[in-house]
């Protein structure tokens, strides 16, 4: 029997329709657009799994003003998911205290080979990962959107890839730190810049490699790469070989914390 209205609070009600709007988004993948989760369709998800029962009346001018504002709460709730840096960072220090005696740069391929996919582990795992991308480009099409809600779209936008960039950037800075590493010289008069390229270039890495995956768990297999001590196999990841080569590629061996590395240079 479908639970009764009046024994829920307006928190409760809230905190029960945006949850199963984003299970509609998870359900949908990447096709999710507004439509998706409009009243209706997320009210008979509720009441179809959970024998939750909510009307238009409970929410409407209640909650949210419109239809159109609840539909951007759940864009902006799917846009807040966690990017995983925290569990990167994590696995990327266990790497470090078993590595001791190796180059910086070994450290870093080694720590990078383990430590990504971890990353890409909570986009995989999350349903909400990117999923707001869907409806975002749903919404930006939509030749009827105000110039304010085109304004919040952006602002919405903006501000997600500006926190995974953000994170993204606090963690490279943070193992360059522990390494003894910085963005090469040649390339970035400003370290920040070249921090900055990597986190971005990092996003695109795992966006693609998520919505591949997406499709096909198999889409992206893993490689055998001799990168061992002594030249033996390891198995490779296609985003942990991608992002390899990019910190490989803009990041070189800090002079002042290994000066013994670089003598003679």
């Amino acid at each position: 029997m479908a639970e009764r209205a009046s024994r829920r609070s307006r928190e409760q009600t809230k905190k029960l329709v945006l949850d199963a709007a984003v299970d509609l988004v998870r359900i949908e993948g990447l096709g999710a657009e507004p439509t998706t989760v409009s009243y209706q369709k997320v009210f008979d998800h509720l009441e179809e799994t959970m024998g939750v029962r909510v009307t238009r009346a409970s929410v409407h001018e209640r909650i949210w003003v419109s239809q159109e504002d609840f539909q951007f709460e759940v864009l902006e709730l799917l846009s807040s998911t966690d990017s995983g840096m925290q569990q990167t960072y994590t696995s990327a220090i266990d790497v470090f205290e078993e590595t001791a005696d190796l180059h910086p740069i070994d450290r870093m391929r080694e720590m990078t080979r383990v430590a990504a996919d971890v990353n890409l582990a909570v986009a995989q795992g999350d349903p909400r990962f990117f999923s707001w991308v869907g409806m975002t480009m749903s919404l930006a099409a939509d030749a009827g959107l105000s110039s304010e809600r085109a304004e919040q779209l952006r602002v919405a936008t903006s501000t997600s890839y500006g926190d995974f960039e953000a994170a993204g950037v606090e963690l490279l800075r943070g193992l360059a730190q522990i390494l003894g590493l910085r963005p090469r010289v040649d390339l970035f008069a400003h370290a920040d810049t070249g921090f900055s390229l990597i986190a971005n270039l990092g996003i695109a890495l795992s966006e693609g490699s998520t919505l591949r995956t997406r499709f096909d768990p198999t889409e992206l297999p893993t490689q055998e790469l001799s990168t061992g001590a002594s030249g033996e196999p390891q198995e490779w990841s296609a985003f942990a070989a991608g992002y390899w080569a990019l910190l490989n590629s803009f990041l070189e061996v800090d002079p002042l914390a290994h000066p013994d590395l670089v003598e003679g240079d």
